[in-house]
């Protein structure tokens, strides 16, 4: 064992480390270290202190380092380099998009916040670049440099990787539209996408954009996109659009040896359907499932409660099946009864009654009082009347469901407005119509529970619309763009931030964590790096001392899945 021993040289106390041994059955000091004088000893104990850090820097990591992984593997910046190349000087097309991407998904910027936000993540340390390198100018530049063609070429080859790399589920596919507002001028004519139409977000008032989505059913990763005119109705783009996508997944996607050619199932709503469209899909053999307006077949839909069979595995859910001939050729009709789609349609005209009604009530009283001279102007008229009545009872069932008497009145010439609930009507509409809708298939194999849970698919697609038009994560608004082929770029890496996010939940989900898009970005985001720094001149300064916050047990798991400490450089 050592110890400690002082000697005395010329006056002055020096000490030793020592160990002595036993030689010969007497004491000997076997071994010895020269440890200095009392104040060269505490000296070196003070230096061996860590120094207390001057301060800690910290930059989101866990949710960058994730997608960035996904798109390292994807290739998705050396793809957008190849088809966009330019001269090495700064980052390049592929970086900006990346980066835009990455920002959609984790924390919506404008172009004129992404520099200061690249500046607090991860990123600045792995790239490199300095922040004056993403401004606002810088961006639009680059932006300027990515084509449609160029878009849609980026595409044709992302999904062949997604496909080699993640693997799809290439048995059904859904497709979907919706449109996002835009905050252009009505004077500017530069935009011909920026149209006034039916916006799905309640602002009618500015100009928008549609976006049509072709997504896999395998975690509604997505494949194909294309924008369009916002004032375009579903049914009139589907023919063109839907089927331009379907063509470009069949060429993406090839078929393994022992398929002839790939026969993916279209999924997609009553809204897309007209005789052209669905011509078009029975000529090409596309098998397909969708949705019927009411009136497509209304034996069908009135087909009594009674006489639908319960669905097995489809709680609260009944149907019937037909053979009916549309389009030249023979489909599987099938009316569904749900419950909880009679109870929420049931509500809803309940209360469209109680509005339309109060409104009527107004207006009678406010006849009333035209009649008893309390009202001066222009007086109503039986066709002014009749069209605020139209309006009134605009509402979905609502005109079948109040019958309204307008009458002239000889003595004053100002309309009487009675009106009264048919009750007969409502018993038919509950009976026969509420809470059924009729999907329709040319996958004859398919019994009635496959077609229902086929269709029911698509409320996926909906919820990636969802999360798109989300406040905190994916966000496509706001579109601060006034070009259409800016709005396309901005389309391209949004949709691109959907497809990493969608595929980080695949890999997340196989390593048995499930969570929504928003649940699994939160968790990820809330995974930090830290940077300790320390005063200049200390040992511990010369050295990084960069680590990740301490991450709960699910989050630990998402690190190791999502390989973030690889791509971090630090240890799992």
């Amino acid at each position: 064992m050592a110890s400690i021993v002082k000697k005395i040289k010329k006056g002055r106390p020096y000490y030793y480390a020592v160990q002595s041994q036993r030689v010969n059955g007497k004491p000997r000091i076997t071994w010895q270290k020269y440890l200095g004088t009392i104040a060269a000893i505490v000296e070196r104990a003070d230096a061996a202190r860590p120094p207390r850090p001057k301060e800690t820097v910290i930059f989101e990591a866990g949710g960058v380092a994730a997608l960035l992984r996904i798109a390292q593997r994807l290739g998705v910046l050396e793809l957008i380099n190849a088809v966009v190349p330019k001269r090495r000087q700064g980052p390049t097309v592929g970086h900006y998009m990346v980066l835009a991407a990455l920002n959609r998904a984790l924390a919506p910027r404008s172009k004129v916040e992404i520099g200061p936000w690249y500046e607090g993540t991860a990123l600045r340390r792995l790239w490199g670049f300095d922040k004056s390198a993403f401004s606002s100018q810088r961006f639009w530049d680059h932006m300027d440099r990515l084509s449609p063609k160029a878009i849609e070429a980026i595409q044709d080859q992302l999904v062949p990787r997604i496909e080699k790399t993640f693997g799809l589920d290439s048995g059904l596919l859904l497709y979907d539209t919706t449109n996002f507002f835009t905050f252009l001028a009505t004077a500017n004519e530069r935009s011909r996408l920026a149209r006034r139409g039916h916006s799905k977000q309640k602002r009618h008032d500015l100009r928008q954009i549609g976006l049509a989505l072709l997504v896999a059913d395998d975690f509604q990763i997505p494949l194909f996109h294309q924008t369009y005119p916002g004032d375009v109705p579903d049914v009139s783009l589907f023919p063109q659009l839907g089927r331009q996508l379907l063509a470009r997944y069949r060429k993406a996607i090839r078929p393994t040896a022992n398929q002839k050619h790939i026969q993916a199932t279209l999924v997609f709503d009553k809204g897309n359907v007209s005789d052209e469209a669905m011509e078009t899909l029975v000529v090409e053999g596309t098998p397909f499932v969708a949705a019927l307006a009411a009136n497509r077949c209304p034996d069908l839909l009135a087909t009594p409660l009674e006489q639908l069979q319960t669905l097995a595995d489809l709680p609260g859910c009944r149907a019937a099946t037909a053979t009916e001939t549309f389009w030249g050729t023979t489909c599987r009709a099938v009316v569904v009864y749900t419950e909880s789609f009679f109870t929420q349609q049931l509500h809803g005209v309940t209360q469209n009654l109680v509005r339309c009604q109060k409104k009527l009530l107004d207006h009678s009283r406010t006849l009333d009082k035209w009649r008893a001279g309390k009202l001066r102007g222009k007086k109503p008229t039986v066709a002014s009347v009749r069209k605020n009545v139209r309006r009134i009872l605009a509402p979905q069932f609502i005109k079948d469901l109040i019958t309204v008497k307008i009458e002239p009145d000889p003595s004053t010439a100002i309309p009487r407005l009675t009106y009264r609930v048919n009750h007969d009507a409502l018993g038919r509409l509950t009976d026969q119509r509420l809470g059924r809708t009729v999907l329709i298939t040319n996958r004859l194999d398919s019994d009635a529970a496959t077609v229902v849970r086929t269709y029911r698919q698509l409320t996926a697609i909906e919820d990636t619309f969802k999360a798109m038009k989300n406040v905190d994560f994916l966000r496509w608004q706001p579109g601060w763009h006034w070009t259409d082929q800016k709005l396309r770029v901005h389309a391209f890496y949004c949709v691109l931030a959907l497809t990493l996010a969608s595929l980080a939940r695949k890999i997340a989900f196989q390593a048995a964590v499930d969570l929504s898009l928003h649940g699994l970005l939160a968790e990820l985001a809330a995974i930090r790096e830290v940077a300790v720094i320390y005063p200049p001149g200390t040992l511990a300064h010369r050295k990084d001392h960069i680590t990740l916050t301490r991450m709960t047990p699910r989050q630990r798991k998402l690190a190791q899945a999502l390989q973030i400490g690889e791509i971090l450089h630090h240890e799992g």
